[in-house]
């Protein structure tokens, strides 16, 4: 009885298989040559999606490190030219600070002669 069931079960899941197996083509070599080939052209489709987005990468990575690259030799002609306003501006202050110098050391002389001449007008 047992073997009956086994039988059973397995003719039921062969008749199931075969129902949802696709109708091969009478030609086993020309659906093996039809798959493989199906097979090769996605594959080949994926290959050239990888090759192309590849090359867009590349491209895109290109542009990028040029823009990089410009924007580096920017500023680094910009921070030569703060450099060189800032050297301006150093000697525009040691100049500064030399007049400063040399007007309180005027203040001063002029200060000794004005008590130089009070002193001589009090007498």
């Amino acid at each position: 009885m047992m073997a009956s069931n086994l039988v059973k079960s397995d003719t039921r899941s062969c008749k199931r298989s075969r129902e949802l197996e696709p109708q091969m083509p009478d030609s086993p070599q020309l659906s093996t040559l039809g798959h493989s080939d199906l097979s090769f052209s996605e594959s080949s489709g994926l290959f050239y999606k990888d090759e192309a987005l590849e090359k867009d990468l590349n491209d895109m990575s290109k542009e990028i490190n040029l823009m990089l690259s410009t924007y580096a030799k920017l500023l680094s002609e910009r921070a030569a030219v703060d450099a060189s306003y800032i050297d301006e501006i150093d000697e525009l202050f040691k100049e500064a600070n030399t007049i400063e110098n040399f007007l309180i050391q005027k203040r001063e002389l002029l200060r000794q002669r004005f008590i130089v001449i009070a002193n001589t007008l009090h007498r």
